[in-house]
């Protein structure tokens, strides 16, 4: 493959990937590239590869004669990437948290003003949201960002995104602002205290995501 190519395929794996996340590519649509190729603008090689490389991360799902798909949205799924973010999410940070040192700390309390800044602008709005939801995944990967085990973070990164398409699903549910700002106010402040009670209290705010999803789709919460 050629530079060419290869950057071809990074883009189109990023914005097949960002489609999908933000739900512009819905659960369950198939993903043809006869569909693909003109929407996006990529020719068909890279993007048969972007569908494999989405595959492999769990964005895409490939199912014999029909071909590749947006993964459903299920219960169990939602409940496999949650559990799978608390666990090594929760143990990067624990790294983080011996590994850190001003430049992370800075980082932490930059990202948290920023996303405050974005929680206290609020609105109904898919623009809004993409700036917020850029913020917010920024706050999540500087509470991480001295872990020095780079796989780890990159693993973090991933369940990251996959639960974002399930958040996303709550666009049109109001959040509770004020509670959201606290909780993520809490967690930084627990965080650079080198708190241990930090990594339950980051484990419970990402299973908050999974109970809010749940009982949208009319679901019992996770046991």
């Amino acid at each position: 493959m050629n530079i060419s190519a290869a950057t071809a395929t990074e883009a189109a794996t990023a914005r097949l990937r960002e489609e999908i996340v933000a739900g512009a590519l819905p659960p369950e649509a198939r993903l043809r590239l006869r569909d693909l190729v003109p929407r996006y603008g990529f020719g068909a090689t890279p993007l048969r590869e972007a569908l494999s490389r989405l595959a492999a991360e769990g964005f895409v799902v490939f199912e014999g004669q029909k071909g590749f798909s947006v993964p459903p949205v299920t219960r169990v799924h939602l409940l496999d990437i949650t559990r799978s973010r608390q666990f090594v999410e929760a143990e990067a940070l624990r790294l983080a948290m011996e590994e850190g040192g001003a430049a992370w700390e800075d980082e932490i309390v930059t990202s948290l003003s920023l996303l405050k800044r974005e929680t206290d602008r609020h609105r109904a709005d898919d623009n809004w949201l993409d700036i917020y939801e850029a913020k917010h995944h920024r706050f999540h990967r500087a509470l991480i960002a001295a872990c020095p085990l780079a796989s780890l973070r990159g693993f973090c990164d991933e369940l990251y995104m996959q639960t974002t398409r399930y958040r996303r699903l709550m666009k049109s549910v109001t959040p509770d602002w004020p509670r959201m700002a606290a909780a993520h106010e809490a967690l930084a402040s627990k965080v650079l205290a080198r708190d241990a009670t930090a990594l339950p209290a980051l484990r419970d705010h990402i299973g908050t995501t999974a109970t809010r999803v749940l009982a949208m789709l009319g679901e019992a919460p996770p046991s």
